[in-house]
């Protein structure tokens, strides 16, 4: 039990449903913190309304999380159990090359006008 975090694209929010990640994360509680605090600026809900949902990715999402995986400065995490903040910045650094080819990838897949999506389970 835990927390499951994936990024994968489509073409539209219609797409079907079933969709394999290109990205998955196991426990990255400042990933997390990055995506619940982009969700609640953009949706206005609580972070909680994350779990097993979705969050559109934009460019300039992407440049920022890139900015602070470089500088080593996601932010820090109060997650709890669940999300690993025990040993938090062990997995920022074990993912760092991951959160880099993640953004590579993310720059690249929104220039072919598809649509990139973080969703996380815990």
């Amino acid at each position: 039990m835990g927390l499951d975090q994936y990024a994968y694209s489509r073409l539209t929010e219609q797409s079907p449903d079933k969709i394999e990640p290109r990205f998955i994360w196991r426990k990255h509680a400042k990933l997390q913190e990055f995506m619940e605090r982009l969700f609640e600026a953009r949706t206005g809900q609580g972070a909680a309304e994350l779990n097993c949902s979705e969050l559109e990715l934009k460019a300039e999402d992407i440049a920022t999380l890139q900015a602070m995986v470089e500088r080593q400065d996601l932010p820090e995490s109060p997650g709890g159990f669940f999300y690993g903040h025990q040993f938090q910045d062990e997995q920022a650094e074990a993912y760092r090359e991951t959160d880099l080819a993640f953004c590579d990838w993310a720059r690249t897949v929104l220039k072919t006008r598809e649509k990139v999506f973080y969703s996380c389970w815990w």
